[in-house]
Formats: C-alpha cells, structure tokens, sequence
C-alpha cells in the first residue's frame, strides 16, 4: 500500500486525501508535524489525529519518525517520498496563505492563464530546504549568485521569512559571512545544504531584525511629470480616490523593493538638480513627499535596505 498515489487517495477518500496531503505538505516544507497540528487544521481530536499519523505512516512508512527533542514527528530527510506533487511556487503560496487542498488539483472555478510562467523556474527542492530551515531554527550552507558581484559565493545563512514581491520570492535570513540580516532570492541559492547541527543563535532571530520590524510610513503623490491621463490612470490602477495620494507603511527591509517596482522618485532638490543637468530622463510614477521622515527612520538602521544580495 506504500506505493499509493494522493490522486488514488482522492478517488477513493477525498478527506483522508486531504489530511494525508496536510500531514505529507507539512512534514516536507516545515520538517515536522503534531497532533496539535491536525488539531488546528482540521479540529481532530487527539485519537483522530494518532488515527491520522498511523494511517500516513502506512502510506509513507520511510518518510518521518518521532523526533524526542521536538516532542513531533520530524521528516526523515534521506527516505522522505512525497505523497502530493506539488511545486515551489504554490508550496511557498501555501506557506504563506495557508493551506489549500485545492491548489493540489487542477480545477479552477472560472478559466483562468497565467502570464509569463515560466515552469519549473524555482527549485522545490532548495526550497523545501530553505523553508525547514526556517521553521527548525538552523543553518543552510549554499552557493549563492550574488547579483552585486556576479559570482556564486559561499554562504552560511539562517534564513528567518518569506517575502513575495508580486514577482519573485524572496527570503529574509541572517547572514553568518558578514553578520548582517539581509533579502536572499530563492532563484539565486544554489546547491542549498541543511545543517540542523548549526542551530540559531537568539541574536539571530527575526526579531533582532531592526531593519524587519521597523514599519516606514510612505506617502506617495502620482508624479507631476507624468500626464494628467498617465496620472487617471494610476490612480485607478492603485485605488487612489479623491485625495490623489497613497499612504501606506512597509517594512524598511523591504523598502528598495517597493521603490524599484512602483518607480518611486525619493531624489533630494539636489539630486533632481543633477539629474536634470545631465539630462537624465527616468520614468517615475510616484513621487515621496515624505523623505525627511523617511531618513529619520532609517537612518540609524544598517545599510542593508538598498538590494537584494
């Protein structure tokens, strides 16, 4: 019966399928799983959800064994075969919305294409990695492409967040090379090794992050050198009602990223000055009418909220 497949499961059972997918999607993204968990999830009580883990032992047998120090079942990394096939992309969609049973089966409600998707652009391999890092508490060692410098350096990181940008997915982790918090992109971490020996120091953590738990509060204008028609259209594009502005907060970790896709101009006098001496065109479709308090804010942060590295 190990062999068993989750689309047998579904035509035979689709709520055990369900929960075998659950306990099978848990195990692999976060490295453990509980009864408490099941709990949570599904509102099993405790001998419903020891039901649940006998059954997906029997469909799995090599894939997790009780962890003492976890007090859970823990994965086990070298026999793990999954039961649910499923890709990077909505593995982290998952991880970061919750779990959906539905984005396991192809069958959306209203037609529905995707522009641009490239398949198979993320590694659900590396992924799965970076994500029980995160859950876990340890290190992962990799080859990362530097996109500052353009080589595939050696790292120790302790990855702490995902981060979705619309476009990419990225991940915030402490960098043991050079003892910064900094964004790492999925895409560019390469040949990603677990170290579950390197566990993660308190200082460590996300919440020592500055740069993370720092909220800037951003007021944007549509930019005056745009059209009035280019301006309409902004405003309907981002909801902008009768005030002809947008005021919202993020994190300064994830600053540089909002800047470089909503082409947010936060040039000084000077700099625009500058710019245009040099006659220097640059497209902007909002302009920060806030940047004094801006640096204020950021200012004693480290300098680490221009790039992804």
């Amino acid at each position: 019966m190990n062999k068993i497949s989750f689309l047998q499961l579904q035509n035979e059972d689709s709520s055990l399928a369900e929960r075998m997918a659950y306990i099978d999607f848990k195990l692999r993204f976060t490295g453990f799983i509980n009864r408490s968990d099941l709990n949570d999830m599904f509102g099993l009580a405790e001998a419903a959800a020891s039901k649940m883990m006998k059954k997906y032992t029997e469909i799995r047998p090599n894939n997790m064994e009780y962890n003492r120090s976890l007090r859970a079942n823990a994965i086990t990394i070298d026999t793990f075969e999954p039961l649910i096939i499923v890709d990077a992309e909505t593995a982290l969609g998952m991880l970061a919305n919750g779990f959906n049973k539905h984005k396991l089966i192809d069958k959306p409600m209203l037609s529905y294409s995707r522009v641009g998707n490239i398949p198979n652009k993320l590694s659900v391999d590396s992924v799965s990695k970076i994500t029980r890092s995160i859950s876990c508490g340890y290190a992962i060692h990799t080859n990362y492409h530097s996109t500052s410098s353009n080589k595939k350096e050696q790292r120790t990181l302790f990855p702490l967040a995902i981060v979705f940008d619309g476009k990419h997915w990225i991940f915030r982790a402490y960098n043991e090379n050079d003892g910064r918090f900094k964004n790492f992109s999925f895409t560019n971490a390469l040949n990603v090794i677990e170290d579950s020996n390197l566990i993660r120091d308190s200082f460590k953590e996300l919440a020592q992050d500055k740069e993370w738990n720092t909220q800037v509060p951003l007021l944007l204008i549509p930019h005056k050198n745009l059209t009035k028609q280019q301006q309409q259209d902004i405003k309907l594009d981002f909801g902008i009602k009768d005030e002809s502005k947008i005021i919202l907060t993020e994190r300064a970790a994830l600053l540089w990223i909002l800047k470089n896709q909503w082409f947010i101009d936060d040039r000084t006098d000077s700099e625009i000055l500058k710019d245009t001496e040099l006659n220097k065109c640059k497209f902007y479709k909002f302009k920060l009418t806030n940047k004094d308090m801006v640096d204020v804010m950021t200012e004693n942060l480290q300098p680490t909220i221009d790039n992804i590295k």
